[in-house]
């Protein structure tokens, strides 16, 4: 894992896509990210499931029919690095366990492939909704830059000095885009989290989020997934990492979560009360 400055640089363990999914993501028509403007959903409703990256060529080869892929230099599957920012007391994460809603997470991004650098902030609103706002940055620090202080004072409750580097994490993506919908499609393989020199990697895991508009309709994803028994679950990357790389939070309400990730590793990965 590249670090971000001012941080310990950390080597991380890479599991490469298998070539059966290296395939599959060939098979598909793409799309370039100009085309994919159109398509941001910035403001939309989010659908997620889990489930074992062995069955990940399976459904790709399933959904080829209904989606095009994002493709940029003839790269089809990319790699992001994030940096979570919350509060000492960690109010974003509790927030989040207590399904609290008008909720925050703010994060700085690398989308590593092209070596852009977002600060984004993302707010879950009262309506169900995920909304997102982001800008671009050339700083790679941990400390916000005058332009990201703004931007947080602009449109969430926290501001500067309120928050600290909590949690990276690491992760390979590949983005689907509806032909005929208003729809998208993340998915997330290879995921791993560091906290200073602590590393967690769960190369099992496949984690899905369709988005999609107010008008989209029914996923022809959702459907697939569905027909192959798998069902959705509420799935958020940071605060599954915050639960393993902090031994003392609390995390009932996350556990069925953590149950089917350690069910997914064929280990004991996670040590639960």
């Amino acid at each position: 894992m590249t670090a971000w400055k001012n941080d310990h640089v950390l080597s991380r363990k890479y599991f490469p896509p298998t070539e059966a999914v290296k395939h599959a993501v060939y098979q598909f028509e793409s799309i370039t990210l100009e085309e994919m403007d159109s398509v941001k959903l910035m403001d939309r409703f989010d659908t997620k499931f889990v489930f074992s990256v062995d069955r990940l060529t399976e459904i790709l080869q399933l959904a080829t029919d209904y989606y095009r892929i994002l493709e940029i230099k003839d790269h089809r599957i990319f790699n992001y690095q994030s940096l979570y920012y919350d509060t000492i007391g960690f109010d974003m994460y509790h927030k989040h366990h207590n399904r609290k809603l008008n909720r925050f997470k703010v994060r700085k991004r690398e989308y590593v492939n092209t070596g852009l650098v977002f600060f984004e902030v993302k707010y879950k609103s009262n309506k169900g909704r995920t909304r997102k706002k982001r800008i671009e940055v050339s700083n790679r620090n941990r400390k916000f830059c005058k332009e990201e202080k703004k931007f947080l004072k602009k449109i969430t409750p926290y501001r500067a000095k309120m928050l600290v580097p909590t949690l990276q994490n690491n992760f390979d993506r590949i983005t689907l885009v509806h032909k005929h919908k208003a729809e998208r499609v993340t998915i997330d393989i290879d995921l791993n989290y560091a906290k200073g020199s602590k590393m967690i990697d769960l190369p099992f895991l496949t984690i899905v989020e369709i988005k999609q508009g107010r008008n989209s309709g029914v996923s022809d994803l959702e459907k697939i997934l569905k027909d192959k028994h798998i069902l959705s679950l509420n799935f958020s990357k940071y605060c599954m990492g915050m639960v393993m790389a902090y031994n003392d939070l609390k995390y009932n309400r996350f556990k069925q979560k953590l149950i089917k990730i350690n069910k997914l590793s064929n280990t004991r990965l996670l040590y639960l009360e």
